[in-house]
């Protein structure tokens, strides 16, 4: 005798709700794994990152701060009055620049003479910056055997060419500096039908940039609302130029810490470089 089964309408149902999780789940995994993946790929980037900062890029700041210090010697040598061989001395870097087809170099000052002659013109900013960063050295009198590290304490060639003191603020880093103080302030809640028509509820807690004008009686006329992170920071760093005597202390901080950065990351490349060696 053949037995037949008969579902029930609530097998039915739960057996329908079962498929609809399990289709929906479906993309749901395969969005979960798109996003397990990326961030996957973000991790292995930022190690590889790493180990080129802590590798080439440090090997690298290491041999150009040696160049550097090189032509120094070689600017030091050619300034010596006191040398009688120091025409023989010039007339090689005549020669040089001849030989090198930089003969447009002839009349240029002594400092660019040698940057052009050991550097090459592959690329003029590049061969500007270096040019700036050894009429720095030339200015500071450093030892010779002292230029490495001295140029990682001023912050590296790119701060030195931007004339920026040794370890001195960027904008952004004196933005974040003002921002600190000034979160912690609220000098007015503003609200009307105007600005509420900008309102977005993803944008809570971000800051905007605002232009005022101040009226007779002392109250401020909100002008215009932006929202650009350029702006803010801009702001941010006016705020700091005008406050600086507020924000000394945590500026020194700063300051100190990215001198000593800098230190630490020629250090570094030194040792590496010995033990690979």
């Amino acid at each position: 005798m053949e037995t037949t089964f008969v579902q029930g309408p609530a097998v039915v149902a739960t057996t329908a709700n079962n498929n609809a999780a399990v289709l929906q789940a479906v993309p749901n995994l395969a969005s979960a794994k798109e996003s397990f993946a990326v961030r996957e790929r973000l991790g292995q980037l930022s190690v590889e990152a790493g180990v080129w900062e802590s590798g080439a890029y440090a090997d690298a700041n290491k041999m150009l701060y040696g160049l550097l210090q090189k032509a120094y010697a070689l600017y030091l040598d050619l300034t010596n009055n006191a040398d009688g061989n120091l025409k023989h001395r010039k007339q090689g870097l005549a020669d040089y620049l001849s030989l090198s087809g930089l003969s447009g170099y002839e009349d240029k000052q002594l400092p660019q003479k040698i940057v052009a002659c050991v550097f090459g013109k592959r690329d003029r900013r590049r061969i500007s910056t270096y040019h700036v960063v050894l009429r720095y050295i030339i200015a500071q009198k450093w030892m010779v055997a002292d230029v490495p590290a001295k140029i990682a304490e001023a912050g590296g060639v790119q701060e030195i060419s931007l004339g920026r003191p040794a370890g001195s603020l960027t904008a952004k880093e004196k933005a974040a500096l003002a921002g600190g103080q000034v979160n912690q302030a609220v000098l007015a809640t503003v609200q009307s039908a105007e600005l509420g028509k900008q309102f977005n509820p993803e944008n809570t807690g971000e800051q905007f940039a605002a232009v005022l004008t101040q009226e007779a009686d002392g109250s401020f006329s909100v002008n215009c609302v932006v929202k650009s992170t350029t702006a803010v920071n801009a702001a941010l760093a006016a705020y700091f130029a005008a406050n600086k005597d507020g924000l000394k202390t945590a500026a020194d901080e700063l300051q100190t810490a990215k001198a000593q950065a800098s230190l630490a990351e020629l250090k570094d490349a030194a040792v590496n470089h010995k033990l690979a060696a």
